[in-house]
């Protein structure tokens, strides 16, 4: 599914001739099942999640429950009895769990072995495990920016990592085993359970969020028990804010446990963090990088995420191969920071550069709590932000150690107000948002007819800067008609070796001389980047070896601020900066899309 994944709803246009037998609205929600076993899956359009109202109906993306019932059989009395399901799994399609029991050796993004065990002490009991009580809140604690600590507070916090390093290895509380949740459940090493042949993966989707969210809340609670302060919040890093823009300091002191030797050594301050780095640095002076951080920020943020399905990425559930959808905070800024950090020296930019070594860096941390932030920040910016109302995404669920040593079952539902989880954010100023980006001096419309239409340059790969026209489903829109759907450009089918860092930018209105360095204007519409992974092999359908992604960007404020509202046709402009070649995009079109409830 992509990340517009409620098109059956949507008028649809494509700009390219479709190699499949449906069109690209369908196309999104024909999702493969890679079970062992056969469901038969029926969807249908439907926007309501209500069980009670809508009894025997289905929902986009969703499997037919009763079907679920039937094709699950013996699995879902197993499923039973590992002891994680207050309410059955076939009644919804949630994503399930990891099955614990079968945790096996996690991937490198070249397909070979970790050269180590990532998976968790298993409890001695795994036919109950309970699900887990949030505790009463006295008072909520603020998580402050990394900036802004004290030196008491370096101190505590230097001391709780270095207490959690001391523990046995095999302690689940220990540093190495809080850092191996983040290769377990990213590089392959679990299943869903009840679904063997299907690997549990956190990224691309709309998991995304909430998986990192419990993440840290366990591993902060942890801190604070080791050194017997439940008052105890982890930093954020606010390189979204021009005064949090380098590297921060409390992670620099090479005695200190909050230090990682495996970083990049050139990127200490006073150098200025490029949000859209690739793996060069960008030749452009620290306050040009600083207004394109910003111009990234805003279109993350708010140009690109009207809608709950655009910031948080694709629907995955149950039982479904992934079809890679990041939201728009998961693509930019989350993995460009991931390389910005990471060391150039080794093979994967370890530790922060790639999945499976990350957190084993305690800047990620930091950075995953600013990534945090954005959500709790982006559902104060009015409009459609809001959270899914979906009940697969709600009653998802995931596996942590307590502070206790307990393993627990957490859901998705019981993580969407920070503030019942005990914290909140030190509040700082948020420069981007108020930081739209302005159209170039002598505004110039393109002429369409002067380049290829899109239907004669895909498929194809980005060895080069791509200039084409695309058709519009419809043009003149009233205000109404916008706020009931977004204008979305999207790029179809995208295959690529998921083991390279690939960056591209896209802009509209623009020739192919392009500055694709200077982003702060309007023409620059948004990016893709990705970061080194892997899926379990035998799973991956992408002709680069990798599910194949999509990605869509948000349009209607960019052609209205162009004076392009009324074009039947527009230009775009495609500019590889980093690995175009192992890139092939299938198809690009424009359709609009209804915000999810």
């Amino acid at each position: 599914m992509a990340s517009n994944f409620l098109l059956t709803s949507c008028t649809t246009i494509s700009s390219s001739q479709s190699k499949f037998s449906q069109p690209p609205s369908k196309i999104f929600f024909r999702t493969k099942r890679i079970d062992n076993f056969k469901v038969n899956c029926e969807i249908k359009n439907s926007n309501t999640i209500n069980d009670d109202d809508n009894e025997g109906k289905s929902f986009p993306g969703k499997l037919d429950r009763r079907n679920v019932l039937l094709g699950l059989g013996g699995l879902y009395g197993a499923s039973n009895l590992i002891g994680v399901s207050n309410e059955p799994f076939a009644l919804g399609a949630p994503v399930p769990p990891p099955d614990f029991s079968t945790c096996s050796t996690a991937s490198l993004p070249d397909g070979s072995q970790v050269p180590f065990s990532c998976c968790p002490p298993l409890p001695k009991d795994l036919t109950n495990i309970p699900t887990y009580k949030l505790p009463n809140v006295l008072k909520v604690k603020i998580r402050p920016a990394a900036h802004n600590v004290t030196q008491e507070y370096i101190t505590k916090y230097n001391t709780a990592i270095h207490k959690m390093k001391s523990l046995d290895k095999d302690d689940p509380l220990s540093f190495i085993q809080q850092a191996n949740i983040h290769c377990a459940y990213c590089n392959s090493g679990y299943k869903e359970l009840g679904f063997p042949g299907v690997p549990l993966q956190v990224h691309f989707s709309w998991l995304f969020f909430p998986f990192h969210r419990w993440y840290l809340y366990f591993f902060e609670r942890i801190l604070g028990s080791l050194i017997g302060d439940d008052t105890f919040a982890l930093p954020f890093w606010n390189y979204d804010s021009q005064v949090g823009m380098q590297f921060p300091s409390l992670y620099n002191d090479v005695n200190s446990s909050l230090y990682d030797p495996n970083r990049n050594q050139n990127h200490f301050p006073p150098n200025v963090i490029d949000l859209g780095f690739t793996t060069i640095d960008l030749d452009a002076s620290d306050q040009q990088k600083i207004n394109n951080n910003l111009t990234m920020m805003y279109r993350q943020m708010l140009t690109n995420a009207p809608c709950p399905q655009l910031f948080f990425g694709n629907p995955i559930r149950g039982g479904e191969q992934l079809i890679r959808g990041m939201g728009t905070i998961e693509n930019v800024p989350h993995n460009s920071v991931h390389r910005w950090v990471g060391n150039p020296n080794n093979k994967f930019r370890e530790n922060m550069g790639t999945f499976y070594s990350a957190a084993r860096d305690p800047i990620f941390y930091a950075h995953h709590a600013n990534v945090d932030r954005m959500w709790t920040i982006w559902k104060t910016l009015g409009g459609k932000r809001r959270d899914f109302n979906d009940k697969d995404w709600l009653d998802s669920a995931f596996l942590f150690y307590d502070e206790n040593r307990t393993l627990v079952k957490v859901t998705v539902q019981d993580c969407i107000n920070n503030e019942k989880l005990g914290y909140k954010y030190e509040n700082v100023p948020i420069p981007w948002k108020n930081y739209k980006p302005v159209p170039r001096k002598q505004k110039v419309k393109k002429n369409p007819k002067n380049v290829k239409p899109s239907t004669e340059i895909f498929p194809s790969t980005l060895k080069r800067t791509l200039s084409f026209s695309i058709k519009r489903p419809n043009i003149s829109r009233t205000q109404q008609e916008k706020d009931i759907e977004e204008e979305l450009l999207v790029f179809n089918n995208m295959t690529f070796d998921e083991t390279e860092y690939i960056r591209f930018d896209v802009f509209i209105n623009e020739d192919e001389g392009v500055k694709a360095k200077v982003l702060d204007r309007t023409e620059y519409v948004g990016s893709f980047a990705n970061l080194p992974h892997v899926h379990a092999a035998g799973n991956n359908t992408g002709s680069s070896g990798g599910a194949p992604a999509v990605m869509s960007l948000a349009i209607s404020e960019i052609l209205e601020d162009l004076g392009l509202e009324d074009e039947e046709e527009i230009v775009v402009v495609v500019v590889p900066q980093f690995g175009g070649k192992e890139i092939t995009i299938a198809s690009v079109e424009i359709n609009t899309l209804a915000c999810a409830n």
